[in-house]
């Protein structure tokens, strides 16, 4: 095989500047990300086609929102089922906690269900938008040799053994991720003694209208309603079955009635799972970055797999992009790490805290989890923290040199995403932005004049959007729109919001104070001025 070089500049000896691993949805969301900031990408697979299994079920805000940035969210959105009831039920059926997920503050539903080869399709699809990504289906990274600005791959391919060069890679290639391995990258946790039967049907005219955990020590299950007739049953494997007998169509057809489910159906998928809690040491090997379930293995009670994975692909594309484009030296790269791995191993504990409600079998141990609830259900504050979601931490980044040094609770959060209008109807804010574009927001004041002339030309070399919520703009560069969100007023009510600067992942990396320059943008302020003199100090 040979890979040929499409992006004009022919004297250049690499085949790719970003070289992926791997096309499951993790890998398919980075390379739309990096294909929107023109980024020459090779994409290998080493299966002949996209898997087509609907492992991954549940979506987040953030994964939705990802999509809109992408521009796909229009072709996933009929195949989403939105804002479902979720309920943790004992085995008498009484409701141990009750959620009402709605939409929150960042535009999308906050929790739903999806069918995971439509959202693979989606991106796939996606790719053909752009001339300099190449997708290579059984072509397998067998090896990597890393240099001083570049690694070297070999590539099993059906037609034999190539190389190909790329400035860096990205191994987003599972689990078991082989391009871990080959880093001698250990994977720190615990994995889960229980073992589980999951079961995916098509179920004609099912009833199955919200997500429901039934924690009954004699045997713990969930019910999932899916895309279209779809529906998804889990149960907990016991002492002394087998993995082949669980697996039976016989068995499956007892265990759910037994649980009040369908009694006719078509069984698309079964499989056993063992379900892990385990992060990556590093993340990083000098050109090379782990992501997606290669970096990080969750268990799935708080539906954080694969939208991990795509909080992963959103903090890392526009860094590598901005790397690539000369913007910012490769230092910032580090930063992935120290953002994301922190959040991670909170969210796989608030995985097994979970877990560790739904799974004992033990009927002392569940008759005491009944009573401390039952306890916990008589304060109306409790019920309205797990009501709105409240066990899920919000979407969050831990600090680096990418946001601000102040102690201020905001930085590190996300930044909502209100219904705005600027004279052509409402439209979410992130409308107004590009991708991988920053933003200087401002509530009731234009940005620009809270902001040093040093920091307005970093900005505007970043080719940054300025954009002032329901307030005049003093400057050319600011667009004004208005904005009646009333839960974008109260959040920005209770944070005393005047300006924000956001970065392109949408995160707040510093609250804009007049008089002084923004420590966040200094690592770029080198690369730039080599470029754009009269962006030095």
């Amino acid at each position: 095989m040979t890979l040929k070089d499409t992006s004009g500049n022919a004297g250049r000896p690499l085949a790719a500047e970003v070289a992926i691993i791997g096309a499951g949805p993790i890998g398919l969301m980075t390379a739309n990300l990096l294909g929107l900031a023109g980024i020459r990408v090779l994409v290998l697979e080493r299966n002949a086609g996209l898997l087509g299994l609907p492992r991954a079920i549940a979506y987040d805000a953030e994964t939705l929102r990802l999509f809109s940035q992408v521009g796909l969210f229009d072709d996933i959105a009929p195949g989403l089922i939105q804002d479902p009831h979720v309920r943790h039920r004992n085995a008498r059926n009484v409701t141990l906690m009750a959620a009402d997920f709605t939409h929150g503050l960042y535009g999308h539903s906050s929790l739903g269900t999806f069918y995971q080869p439509d959202f693979e399709r989606v991106l796939l699809k996606g790719l053909a938008r752009f001339p300099s990504i190449r997708v290579a289906f059984e072509h397998e990274a067998t090896k990597l040799v890393p240099g001083a600005k570049s690694v070297t791959l070999s590539i099993a391919t059906p037609s034999g053994t190539t190389t190909v060069e790329a400035d860096y890679v990205v191994a987003c290639d599972g689990g078991a991720s082989p391009t871990r391995e080959r880093l001698g990258v250990r994977l720190v946790g615990s994995t889960y003694s229980e073992r589980w039967l999951v079961v995916d049907a098509n179920v004609k005219n099912h009833s199955v209208k919200q997500i429901t955990f039934t924690c009954d020590p004699r045997r713990p299950r969930v019910e999932l309603p899916a895309v279209g007739e779809r529906v998804r049953w889990e149960f907990m494997q016991l002492p002394g079955e087998s993995e082949e007998t669980l697996k039976r169509d016989e068995t499956i057809r007892a265990l759910v009635a037994e649980a009040g489910g369908a009694v006719s159906f078509e069984i698309e998928r079964k499989a056993v799972y063992t379900f892990h809690a385990r992060v990556a040491e590093h993340w990083r090997r000098g050109r090379v970055f782990l992501a997606g379930d290669a970096a990080h293995l969750m268990p799935p009670f708080a539906g954080q797999g694969m939208n991990g994975g795509m909080k992963d692909a959103s903090n890392l594309a526009w860094k590598l992009a901005a790397v690539l484009r000369g913007f910012a030296p490769d230092a910032i790269l580090d930063t992935y790490e120290v953002e994301r791995a922190p959040v991670v191993r909170k969210m796989v504990e608030v995985s097994r805290r979970l877990g560790a409600v739904i799974m004992p079998t033990n009927r002392i141990a569940a008759a005491a989890r009944d009573s401390i609830f039952a306890c916990l259900n008589l304060s109306s504050r409790f019920r309205a923290f797990i009501r709105r979601g409240g066990v899920v931490p919000p979407p969050a980044i831990r600090r680096s040199g990418l946001t601000s040094r102040d102690r201020d609770a905001l930085v590190g959060q996300m930044a909502p995403q209100p219904t705005v209008s600027a004279g052509q109807g409402a439209s979410p804010l992130d409308r107004f932005l590009g991708c991988h574009q920053w933003l200087a927001l401002g509530v009731g004041v234009d940005p620009a004049t809270m902001m040093s002339e040093r920091d307005l030309g970093i900005l505007e070399a970043l080719g940054a959007r300025f954009i002032c919520l329901n307030g005049p703009a003093r400057n050319g560069r600011t667009l004004s729109v208005g904005c009646d969100d009333p839960a974008f007023a109260d959040w920005a009510r209770r944070g005393d919001i005047r300006g924000l600067r956001v970065r392109p992942d949408r995160f707040i990396a510093a609250r804009l104070a007049p008089g002084r320059d923004l420590d966040v943008l200094q690592p770029f302020v080198a690369a730039l001025t080599a470029a754009h003199p009269h962006v030095a100090a």
